[in-house]
């Protein structure tokens, strides 16, 4: 299960990644734009090793060692939905991992050898989405250490139409008793065995897997059967992806690694057609948002690398504003700092609409505001700005 990696590389993204962080760059493209990064700010990294189109003619199709050519259509705009729900939920995005090579080309979830078959172009391509897979951790694992969650993104065809949950298990070990998965020997085999161990809610592994509060549970109860979950426990002698290479290499499965992952199998009712992506998408927010809140009593609403509530002086002047409360739920009170004279208080939403406006007020009626994330922007007579976040409840 080794993997090439490139220390010098993964070393020049990281200082590339500081300048997405001072507004230079968003997303950073490996070789010929075949993969591509999404920085992010969340303790989440998504991963989407096939779903892509592009096939030039100079890389040859591999046929080495009988390979694996399923498309597993829609699952890069899937992962671009995800993102996008998350962001409209935190105001943070995740970070994502795109390979836009098809798999008749390049297989980024198998190693080099049989991902590449030689070829020097499409081995580029596939380190190129390896180290910026080990990047997107180096990074996430320095601003929340023990807390990230790795997600590897697919598509499956088969019925029934379900979630699979891949946590590096076999199908037939779900048929075991709860005592049994909670063994020593199933808890190493898994992919998220730091979380057994440090999870807040005192969930047993099995209870990860399968329980009221399990990933694949809370899917299930959002109306998205899944397995395993305490709605579907094992596979019902189904076939089941258990996981692949990326889940084997960058979850705790992998000796040294703590970061808690695993793969996620999408049948098509969740990935075709907008709509459905949608909804889908907005839920995986608002799980992965109840997951972290529940097993690592981290809140992903005010956590994603700017902290609600702190004063942020865009002007490096001595100026500050703060508001409370925060989560507000009608009335929000703010306070300036060395700020004289007139001044504006917008509040704006995630899409960077204005939704209010007032003149030299310091407490505002938000009752009227949806549920959400927000930006309170205060501007003063000279056009100097500070901005905080605000969390509607």
């Amino acid at each position: 299960m080794t993997k090439n990696k490139s220390s010098k590389k993964i070393y020049f993204l990281i200082g590339l990644f500081l300048l997405c962080l001072e507004g230079k760059a968003q997303v950073i493209y490996g070789t010929k734009n075949y993969t591509e990064y999404h920085v992010g700010r969340l303790p989440i990294i998504i991963s989407v090793p096939h779903g892509g189109l592009v096939a030039p003619v100079g890389i040859p199709d591999r046929t080495c060692n009988s390979p694996t050519i399923d498309l597993d259509s829609r699952t890069i705009e899937l992962a671009k939905q995800i993102d996008t729900a998350l962001f409209k939920l935190t105001g943070c995005h995740p970070h994502l991992i795109i390979c836009n090579l098809r798999r008749t080309k390049v297989d980024c979830n198998r190693n080099i050898a049989d991902g590449a078959c030689g070829n020097i172009e499409a081995e580029s391509a596939w380190t190129d989405f390896h180290d910026f897979i080990d990047t997107a951790q180096v990074i996430a694992q320095k601003q929340y250490t023990g807390k990230v969650l790795y997600i590897d993104l697919h598509g499956h065809g088969k019925r029934p139409y379900r979630l699979e949950l891949g946590y590096g298990l076999s199908g037939a070990a779900y048929n075991s008793t709860d005592s049994e998965l909670n063994t020593a020997s199933n808890i190493a085999a898994s992919s998220i065995k730091s979380l057994v161990n440090t999870n807040v809610s005192g969930s047993t592994h099995a209870q990860l897997l399968r329980g009221p509060n399990a990933l694949g549970t809370l899917f299930a109860n959002a109306g998205f059967p899944a397995v395993p979950s305490q709605q579907s426990p094992n596979t019902g002698g189904f076939p089941y992806f258990n996981g692949g290479y990326n889940t084997f290499n960058y979850t705790s499965i992998a000796a040294g690694n703590t970061v808690n992952g695993l793969q996620i199998e999408c049948d098509s009712t969740v990935r075709f057609g907008y709509a459905n992506r949608k909804k889908f998408a907005d839920a995986t927010a608002l799980i992965l948002e109840k997951y972290f809140s529940i097993h690592q009593n981290f809140n992903l609403l005010t956590n994603c690398g700017l902290t609600t509530g702190i004063n942020e002086d865009f002007t490096l002047n001595g100026s500050s504003i703060n508001i409370f409360p925060n989560p507000v739920t009608d009335l929000l009170q703010l306070s300036e700092k060395n700020i004289n004279g007139n001044f504006e208080i917008q509040i704006i939403n995630v899409l960077g609409e204005v939704v209010f406006k007032t003149l030299n007020q310091n407490k505002l009626d938000v009752s009227r505001l949806s549920s959400g994330l927000y930006f309170v922007k205060l501007i003063d007579e000279k056009q100097r700005f500070w901005t905080v976040k605000m969390l509607k409840q």
